[in-house]
């Protein structure tokens, strides 16, 4: 029997995993964008618009501080999504 041989059971929970680590995927592309733009902004802030500095300040920690709670989700989904798949222990390479 291949390793590649699995039942029906063992394909679905490789395509939840898959499914959950593309989602990942799709996230961090999406917040590599974000920051992408946030750096812009800061350029164009710190060169341009020196005296608004402080407010992209004030605006940058609130949304540090709203951003928080859904970095420590994904931190914990990451870490229970690596348990989860080393529990397993039946995929090796």
């Amino acid at each position: 029997m291949s390793k590649f041989d699995m039942d029906a059971v063992e394909k679905m929970e490789l395509l939840a995993h898959l499914e959950a680590i593309l989602g990942s995927v799709r996230t961090l592309h999406a917040n590599l964008g974000a920051l992408m733009a946030d750096v812009a902004v800061i350029r164009d802030t710190v060169f341009n618009n020196a005296e608004e500095l402080a407010l992209y300040k004030n605006n940058l920690r609130s949304a540090v501080a709203m951003a928080k709670p859904m970095v420590d989700d994904a931190a914990r989904f990451y870490d229970d999504l690596i348990e989860e798949i080393a529990a397993t222990q039946r995929w090796e390479n």
